[in-house]
């Protein structure tokens, strides 16, 4: 049998590495790297980032493709949730257009760019990697921000080196937060206590003027 053939006992996993296609396939070690790039130029495999694919095959077969994308998206950097800008467009927050998948980890940042899009990878502190849901979505395990926690996330980073923060540069940013609720200020209000930083603290005050 054909090494590509033995690939088809790939085809029902969503995601693997090397290790796995050298279970499934009986092959020297020095020589997978090239095999698996000539997989990968023939369309064969698809490289999520360096040592994790899925197939072609796979992929195509996917039903909601959205939804494998933020799925992949908590595998390439783990631990990580989505969130800042790709989550504020979902709830109509920011009205601009966002053409990358963002995420929040408590790991240094990263940018992996493959075929499925591109995903940004933010690093937040250990005590403020929290407010997220993880959610099952059709098999489909996806850890994601919730409303509150997404906004802080976005804020916290956009000022981090911002001395003080005040309701007109709020303002500036147009934010929607016709959505917001009690709760959801609420929540907003505990994740700025969190961070231990005066500037956040009175964020949390200002935030709600603009409702």
């Amino acid at each position: 049998m054909k090494q590509v053939s033995k690939l088809k006992n790939l085809e029902n996993l969503s995601y693997f590495g090397k290790s796995t296609i050298s279970q499934y396939i009986d092959i020297k070690p020095e020589s997978l790297s090239a095999d698996i790039n000539r997989w990968i130029k023939e369309g064969t495999l698809i490289q999520l980032k360096k040592g994790l694919y899925t197939t072609t095959n796979y992929f195509e077969r996917v039903n909601d493709r959205s939804l494998y994308i933020e799925f992949i998206a908590n595998k390439l950097r783990t631990p990580s949730y989505l969130s800042l800008e790709y989550v504020l467009q979902k709830y109509s927050i920011l009205s601009e257009a966002v053409y990358s998948v963002t995420s929040i980890t408590n790991k240094t940042g990263r940018t992996y760019n493959n075929i499925l899009n591109l995903f940004l990878y933010r690093n937040i502190k250990e005590n403020l990697f929290t407010g997220f849901d993880i959610m099952d979505y059709n098999g489909f395990k996806i850890a994601q921000a919730t409303k509150a926690k997404a906004l802080f996330d976005w804020l916290y980073l956009k000022f981090l080196r911002t001395q003080n923060i005040n309701l007109a540069i709020l303002e500036s940013i147009r934010l929607n937060i016709d959505g917001f609720k009690s709760k959801d200020f609420k929540e907003f209000k505990l994740y700025c206590e969190m961070s231990g930083v005066k500037k956040y603290r009175l964020l949390s005050q200002i935030i709600t003027k603009l409702k």
